[in-house]
């Protein structure tokens, strides 16, 4: 890996850019990755940052470890450079960061996406599906910070289309289990009831306790607070419940990639559920209900908190008003069409 690693440094010589970042930063960073299993961008740091890095009084370096570098290969000087962000990110900033947003990196046209499961307590932070270790930041001087990441990012990440859910079947018959016996929630419950959604958890005990092994559920469950005092009888309990369980399984990995709007029936007859992008493309929602958290996954389930509880009636998109000329537009053919009726019933009274 040495020689190509010296062939890379080569070449960030013949760029032209300075930083304006202290060299007594740049020395601590290079010391203190020396000696965390960072050597690879260390030397890459050591040799090539006054030349790698643009003028920048901040900069945020996400870093592989030393066994995916070898792994990896030698990594292109645009897909290095697509590891280091003009933004001063700390640990509290990166988990903060709502979904969709977007980091601005040095390499040309590319920002990194924040891909990271809605979560009360933002522990996970994920960039372009990929986690970054953001509790435990590898450097942090107040203008340089570095953090670990599992691999190298990929700039073309969801460059594909996305894919289109087609969930239409409550159950499917699974050949190696041939569909007989039934499902355990007892985890999902427990994560649930600690997470502060007991209500909905104890409708999943109750009312799903002999669904089929084979089946794939998604339960969007709302929190206590809003289920409490919702019902106004005891009909209420089976329609409020089925209304946010879809028949497949729809985690946040799978979410994230639907092509938007998605709709997708549920146990409630009639009851669909659509998934859309929040205006400001900071999070997702179902029925226009935030999704608020990823709560528990497995091979057959996937339960996500909302921050409220569906609606009974799904409420259809807004339709755009049309414009003061398009109003008078429509008015002026209302007009033209009483007046050619008119002249119709004038011309067949009098026999023409």
């Amino acid at each position: 890996m040495a020689p190509k690693l010296f062939i890379s440094l080569i070449l960030f010589s013949l760029l032209s850019f300075s930083s304006c970042l202290s060299n007594d930063s740049i020395s601590k960073a290079v010391e203190i990755l020396s000696n965390s299993g960072f050597l690879s961008m260390a030397l890459t740091l050591e040799f090539g940052s006054k030349n790698l890095i643009p003028r920048s009084e901040s900069l945020t370096i996400f870093t592989p470890s030393d066994s995916t570098f070898a792994s990896f290969g030698q990594p292109s000087l645009s897909l290095l450079k697509f590891h280091f962000s003009p933004k001063s990110l700390t640990s509290q900033s990166l988990r903060s960061l709502p979904f969709n947003s977007k980091i601005p990196t040095f390499s040309p046209s590319h920002t990194l996406l924040v891909t990271s499961p809605p979560s009360r307590d933002q522990g996970s932070v994920l960039l372009n599906g990929v986690k970054v270790n953001a509790s435990s930041v590898i450097y942090d001087d107040g203008w340089l910070r570095i953090f670990g990441i599992d691999k190298f990012f990929d700039p073309n990440f969801r460059a594909s289309p996305r894919i289109n859910l087609d969930c239409v079947a409550s159950a499917r018959d699974d050949d190696e289990d041939g569909g007989d016996g039934s499902m355990s929630f007892d985890e999902a419950i427990h994560k649930m009831k600690e997470k502060g959604y007991s209500i909905m958890a104890s409708f999943l005990e109750l009312q799903m306790g002999t669904t089929k092994a084979s089946t794939l559920l998604t339960l969007f469950a709302p929190p206590d607070e809003k289920m409490e005092g919702y019902f106004s009888n005891f009909s209420d309990y089976s329609s409020v419940f089925l209304r946010h369980v879809v028949p497949c399984k729809m985690p946040w990995s799978v979410l994230i990639d639907l092509d938007y709007p998605a709709a997708v029936p549920t146990f409630l007859e009639a009851y669909k559920i659509t998934v859309t992008l929040r205006q400001d493309q900071e999070g997702l929602l179902v029925n226009k209900v935030l999704i608020i958290e990823d709560v528990y996954a497995d091979e057959r389930l996937a339960v996500l908190g909302i921050g409220d509880v569906l609606p009974a009636v799904p409420q259809p998109e807004p339709k755009p008003k049309p414009s003061a000329q398009r109003r008078r537009s429509m008015v002026n053919l209302e007009v033209l069409k009483v007046l050619v009726g008119f002249s119709s019933l004038v011309l067949w009274i009098f026999g023409f």
